[in-house]
C-alpha cells in the first residue's frame, strides 16, 4: 500500500524534485511511507494536493494549531474568494489540508491521542464558525435581523454535542449539533420582508448544516447528526431558549441528561449559549443521588448489546461492543450524573479528563482510574486507525486475518503482520475483558455479604481503653463498617472496611484522645460517602490508617480540610509529603495553577484556596509525624502564607489595573509597591489559623493611566483592599489566610496603603511608641524588591538610627499589663499561653526592650525572627547566655503549646480551660506522663518568665 501510494504520488510530481525534497529532508521519506501505508484517504489528499508535502515539511507546520491559529488559516485561505461555491470549496480545501497535518503528526507519534482529537475538533469549530457567518450573512440580507420582542438583538447559539462537545472528534465523526436562539420576535426585514424569529433561525440552521454536508468537487467539510435535540428527528431544528426550558422541565429523559454533559459552545452568540447552559445545568446535574441513574444506563447498554448480537459484532465492535468505548463513557457518566450535582469538578466533558477527576476525587481507585484512561485511549487509537484508513464511519474490527494484521501494524507494531495480529488481539482480548468487568461490577447488584462483619467492642471494652463517652463511640464505629449506601463499588468497599477496623480500633486506642479521633474519623467517612478509593488506600497502607487517626484527634480544625476536600487526602499518602524540608519556591510552585490561563477570577480564588490549603495539610501532617518540628513548622506555614500571598497580590494588581490601568509617575515610570510583613509574619512564627499582620508602601505619587484614572495612593487602597478579600473572604472552597491591616502606618485614620515619605514622617511624628515596637519584627515578604530595601532602610533607621527614641519601658509594661488584662483574661480556672502571666508576649516584649535599647551598637540582634534574636543578644553578653538560652526554649515551649491549642480547636485561641479535656490531650500530645506534670510544668516555665520579664521592663 505505502509502495503504491508512492508510485501514484512520484507519478504527478517531478520526479527530480521529489528526489531533491527525499535527499534534502530526513523526514521525508518517513512521511510518506507513514502516510501512504497507514491511510488511504490522506494519500490521496496529498496526490491531489502535491505541494502539501513541502508545507507538511516546514517546522512551522507540524506543531500543535490552537483554535485561533486554525481561525487565522481559514481566514487567509478563504480571504481571495468571494461567492459562496468558491468559498465552500476552500473551506473544503482548508479542512483536508488541516487533516493532512493532523493525521500525519498522529501517525508519526507527534501528538498524542487527547492532542489529536482536540485538534480535530477545532478544525470542525473553525469550519462551523464559517459556516455559521455565512448562513446568517445570507438570511441577514434576505429578512434582516432577528429582533426580540423587546427590541434587543436576538441571537442564535450552536452547541457541540457527542465527540465533538467533548473535543474528542474521530478523524470519520459526524459532528453532533444542537441549535438555541435566545428569544421569539421579528425580523427587521430585507429583500423579502419579514420573519418570526423561530423560522429565521431554523432557515439559518438549515443553510448551515448543508454548506457542511454538500458535496462538491473537493468532497464535504463534515456530516452532521441533529438526533440529539429535544424529540430527535421529530423535533424542531432550533428551539428558543423557553422552549428548551418547557421541555426539560417536562420531558427530559436520562440519556438527554447524559448527553448534556458533554455540551459545549463551538459557534455564534456566545452570551445565549451562556444562559442554555445556565438553564441546563439543574436538569443535567442533580442534587443528591439518584438510585435509578444505574438502572437505566444498565437499560440502556442491554438495548444496544442486544442489537450487537442480532448482527454478530458485538466482540468485535470497539465502540459499542462488550468491553469497548461505550461501556467506558457510560460507566464515567453514571459516575457523573450520580455525584457532580453535588461535586462540580466532577462535570468534565471530556471522558478521559473526567476519570481523572473522578479518580482524583476518590470515586475510582487509583488502579482503576488508571487502568480505564488507559483502556480509552488504546480503543480510541485503535477506532483511528480503522477510520483513518479511507474515512469511514466504521468501529469494527476486521474478520480476515490479513485486514486485522494491517491494523495492528497501523497501531505501531514492527512485527510480521501474522505476529502483530496476534499481540493485538492478545491485547484487545485484555483490554475489553478489563472494561466490562469493571462496567459489569458497577451495573450489577449490591451483593450478599458472605462473611459476618467485625464486631464492635463492648461498652466496658471501650471505656478500659480510653473512651470517655463509649455509647458514642459504638455508635460511631456502627456507621463506619456500615458504609455508605449507593456506592459504585460496594464490595471493595466493605472488604476494606472490614481490613482497616482492627487498625483503626488500635489507632484509636494510642491516640491522645480516641472520642475526637473517632468522632472526627467519621465525619471524613461521611465526606468521602461513595469515594470507595480512599477506603481502599487507607485498607492498603495501615501507617496512613494510623497517621490519619493522630491528625483526626487533633480536633475538628484539620479535620475540616479533609471533610470538605477528602481528596487531600491522596497528597497525604504521597512519599514525597516527606521529603526534605519545604521552601517558599516550592509553595510558589504548587500555588501557581491558581494563575492558570482560561480561569474566571471566582475559579482562580478557589483554587488558590484548595491549593493552599492542600499545602498547610501536608505541612501540619509532616510536624504531627515528626519529620519537622515545630520551629520548622512555623517557617514552612511562613513560607506557605508568602507564596499565597504573592499569588493574591499579582491577582489584585491584575483586577485593579483591569479598572483603572497601572500607576505611573511624572516621567511614565511604573510606581512600584512592596509588602512588609509585621508581627508573626514578620518573624516567620506563623501557626494554624494565623493571620497576616502587614502594611503596603507603594514609591511616590502619581496616576493610573487607564481609561478610569485615580491617584497612586487610590489605586494601591483599592488593590490592598482587593488583596484583603481574595486572601481573607470565606467561601465554599473555605479561605486563603485572613489579613490583619490595624498595624499599618496610621492604622485606621489612613488608606491602605502608604508611600515611601509618608511612612517615614508618620512613624517620627504622629506614632505611638507601641507603633515603633512594632517595627522590630518587620520584613519584606513581597513586592519591588529595590523599593523593599528603601523601606527596609527607613524602618531601621526609625528603630536603630541615631535619632530614633529609646524605648519606653514604662509605657510598654503599661501596654502588657492592658494586654494581660483585657485580652488574657486568666483566672483561676483558665490560662492564656500568649497574653497571660509568663506568656509569649511576655518573651517578646523582653526581646524587643533589648532589641530597642542596644539594637544601634548591636546589629546582630535586630532579627524579627524571636528565637534567633535571642540567641544573639546572649552572644553579645546583653543577657546571661544561659538565661537567653532559657528563655529561648520556654518560647519554643510556649509556641508548640499554642500551635497545639489552635490544632485542637481551643476557642478562644491559645485559652487553657483547666476543667476540659484539653491539658490532658496536650500532655499527651507533648509526651508528658500526666495531665498535673504537663500543668506543673507549664506553671514552672511561665513563672520564670515572668520574673525575668519584671527584671527586664521593670514597673
Amino acid at each position: 500500500m505505502a509502495l503504491n501510494n508512492l508510485e501514484r504520488y512520484a507519478a504527478g510530481v517531478d520526479r527530480s524534485v521529489l528526489f531533491g525534497t527525499l535527499a534534502e529532508h530526513p523526514g521525508a521519506v518517513p512521511l510518506l511511507a507513514r502516510l501512504g501505508g497507514s491511510s488511504q484517504v490522506l494519500a490521496d489528499v496529498l496526490r491531489r494536493r502535491p505541494s502539501s508535502l513541502a508545507w507538511l515539511l516546514e517546522p512551522a507546520t507540524m506543531r500543535l494549531w490552537f483554535a485561533e491559529d486554525l481561525a487565522a488559516d481559514l481566514a487567509q485561505t478563504l480571504g481571495p474568494f468571494e461567492t459562496r461555491a468558491a468559498r465552500m470549496n476552500a473551506l473544503r480545501r482548508f479542512k483536508y489540508r488541516h487533516l493532512l497535518r493532523i493525521g500525519a503528526r498522529d501517525l508519526l507519534g507527534d501528538a498524542d491521542l487527547s492532542l489529536t482529537t482536540e485538534e480535530l475538533s477545532h478544525l470542525a469549530d473553525a469550519c462551523l464558525v464559517e459556516a455559521m457567518r455565512i448562513a446568517d450573512g445570507e438570511a441577514r440580507r434576505t429578512y434582516g435581523a432577528p429582533v426580540a420582542a423587546d427590541g434587543s438583538p436576538a441571537g442564535l447559539a450552536v452547541i457541540a454535542m457527542g465527540k465533538l462537545g467533548g473535543d474528542e472528534l474521530n478523524y470519520s465523526s459526524d459532528i453532533d449539533l444542537m441549535f438555541v436562539y435566545d428569544a421569539d420576535g421579528e425580523t427587521a426585514g430585507g429583500e423579502s420582508g419579514r420573519l418570526a424569529n423561530g423560522e429565521y433561525f431554523a432557515r439559518v440552521c438549515r443553510d448551515l448544516v448543508a454548506l457542511l454536508e454538500e458535496v462538491t468537487e473537493e468532497g464535504y467539510a463534515f456530516r452532521v447528526d441533529l438526533r440529539l435535540r429535544p424529540e430527535g428527528r421529530m423535533g424542531g431544528i432550533v428551539l428558543s431558549l423557553e422552549g428548551y426550558r418547557a421541555y426539560y422541565r417536562e420531558r427530559v429523559e436520562l440519556w438527554e441528561r447524559q448527553a448534556l454533559i458533554k455540551a459545549r459552545f463551538c459557534a455564534g452568540d456566545a452570551a445565549v449559549a451562556a444562559r442554555f447552559f445556565d438553564l441546563v445545568r439543574p436538569f443535567v446535574f442533580r442534587s443528591g443521588v439518584d438510585p435509578d441513574i444505574v438502572a437505566a444506563v444498565r437499560g440502556m447498554k442491554a438495548q444496544i448489546d442486544r442489537s450487537l448480537r442480532a448482527k454478530g459484532v458485538q466482540r468485535r465492535h470497539v465502540k459499542l461492543g462488550v468491553g469497548g468505548i461505550r461501556e467506558v463513557e457510560f460507566l464515567v457518566q453514571a459516575l457523573q450524573l450520580l455525584y457532580s450535582g453535588d461535586d462540580p469538578w466532577l462535570r468534565g466533558r471530556n471522558s478521559l479528563r473526567a476519570i481523572f477527576r473522578l479518580t482524583e476525587r476518590g470515586y475510582l481507585s487509583q488502579s482503576l482510574g488508571r487502568f480505564l484512561g488507559e483502556a480509552l485511549v488504546f480503543l480510541r487509537t485503535v477506532e483511528h486507525r480503522l477510520q483513518i484508513l479511507d474515512e469511514f464511519q466504521t468501529h469494527t474490527l476486521p474478520e480476515d486475518p490479513a485486514s486485522l494484521g494491517r491494523l495492528a501494524r497501523r497501531l505501531g507494531s514492527t512485527l510480521p503482520p501474522a505476529e502483530a495480529r496476534r499481540r493485538f488481539e492478545a491485547e484487545y482480548r485484555r483490554v475489553t475483558h478489563g472494561v466490562h468487568q469493571a462496567f459489569s461490577e458497577f451495573f450489577a447488584a449490591p451483593p450478599v455479604a458472605r462473611e459476618s462483619a467485625p464486631r464492635i467492642p463492648t461498652y466496658t471494652a471501650l471505656k478500659a481503653t480510653g473512651f470517655t463517652d463509649p455509647d458514642r463511640a459504638r455508635q460511631n464505629l456502627r456507621l463506619v463498617l456500615e458504609g455508605r449506601p449507593l456506592v459504585p463499588y460496594a464490595e471493595p468497599m466493605r472488604r476494606a472496611l472490614h481490613a482497616m477496623f482492627p487498625v483503626l480500633l488500635e489507632a484509636l486506642w494510642q491516640s491522645p484522645d480516641p472520642d475526637e479521633a473517632l468522632n472526627q474519623f467519621e465525619r471524613f467517612l461521611a465526606a468521602a460517602g461513595p469515594r470507595t478509593a480512599y477506603l481502599e488506600l487507607l485498607a492498603e497502607r495501615p501507617d496512613l490508617l494510623a497517621n490519619l487517626v493522630k491528625l483526626c484527634a487533633r480536633g475538628e480544625l484539620l479535620t475540616e480540610l479533609l471533610v470538605t476536600q477528602p481528596e487531600l487526602l491522596n497528597g497525604l499518602a504521597d512519599p514525597s509529603t516527606f521529603a526534605a524540608p519545604r521552601r517558599r519556591s516550592h509553595f510558589r510552585q504548587a500555588l501557581a495553577p491558581a494563575l492558570g490561563p482560561r480561569l474566571t477570577l471566582s475559579e482562580r480564588r478557589d483554587r488558590l484556596r484548595r491549593l493552599k490549603q492542600a499545602e498547610e495539610l501536608a505541612i501540619t501532617w509532616r510536624m504531627l509525624l515528626g519529620v519537622t518540628d515545630a520551629e520548622r513548622f512555623s517557617r514552612e506555614m511562613t513560607a506557605l502564607a508568602e507564596a499565597a500571598l504573592a499569588a493574591a497580590w499579582l491577582l489584585a494588581l491584575g483586577e485593579t489595573a483591569e479598572s483603572h490601568g497601572v500607576p505611573r509617575d511624572a516621567k511614565g515610570g511604573l510606581i512600584d509597591a512592596s509588602i512588609i510583613g509585621l508581627g508573626k509574619f514578620g518573624g516567620r512564627e506563623l501557626s494554624t489559623g494565623s493571620d497576616l499582620d502587614l502594611f503596603v508602601i507603594y514609591g511616590r505619587a502619581g496616576e493610573t493611566d487607564g481609561a478610569e484614572r485615580v491617584e497612586a495612593h487610590v489605586f494601591y487602597d483599592r488593590a490592598v483592599e482587593t488583596l484583603s478579600s481574595i486572601l481573607g473572604d470565606v467561601t465554599a472552597a473555605g479561605i486563603v489566610v485572613p489579613v490583619d491591616l490595624r498595624l499599618r502606618p496610621g492604622s485606621k485614620g489612613s488608606g491602605f496603603a502608604s508611600s515611601l515619605d509618608a511612612l517615614g514622617q508618620y512613624y517620627r511624628e504622629w506614632a505611638d511608641p507601641w507603633e515603633r515596637q512594632t517595627l522590630t519584627r518587620a520584613r519584606l515578604v513581597c513586592g519591588e524588591r529595590r523599593l523593599g530595601r528603601a523601606v527596609r532602610r527607613e524602618i531601621r533607621a526609625l528603630v536603630y538610627g541615631p535619632e530614633a527614641a529609646p524605648p519606653d519601658l514604662k509605657e510598654m509594661r503599661a501596654l502588657r499589663g492592658r494586654m494581660q488584662k483585657e485580652l488574657g483574661k486568666e483566672t483561676s480556672g483558665r490560662l492564656h499561653v500568649k497574653f497571660g502571666r509568663g506568656g509569649l508576649v511576655d518573651v517578646e516584649f523582653i526581646t524587643q526592650a533589648i532589641q530597642m535599647t542596644h539594637g544601634r551598637r548591636h546589629p546582630a540582634i535586630r532579627s524579627p525572627h524571636t528565637v534567633t534574636a535571642l540567641t544573639a543578644i546572649g552572644r553579645a553578653g546583653l543577657l546571661p547566655a544561659d538565661e537567653a538560652e532559657t528563655l529561648a526554649e520556654h518560647y519554643r515551649f510556649l509556641r508548640r503549646v499554642s500551635a497545639d491549642l489552635r490544632l485542637f480547636g481551643a476557642r478562644p485561641t491559645d485559652t487553657l480551660d483547666m476543667a476540659g479535656p484539653i491539658p490532658a490531650r496536650l500532655a499527651k500530645s507533648l509526651e508528658y506522663p500526666s495531665r498535673k506534670d504537663f500543668l506543673e510544668d507549664y506553671k514552672r516555665r511561665t513563672t520564670w518568665v515572668r520574673a525575668l520579664y519584671d527584671r527586664m521592663v521593670p514597673p
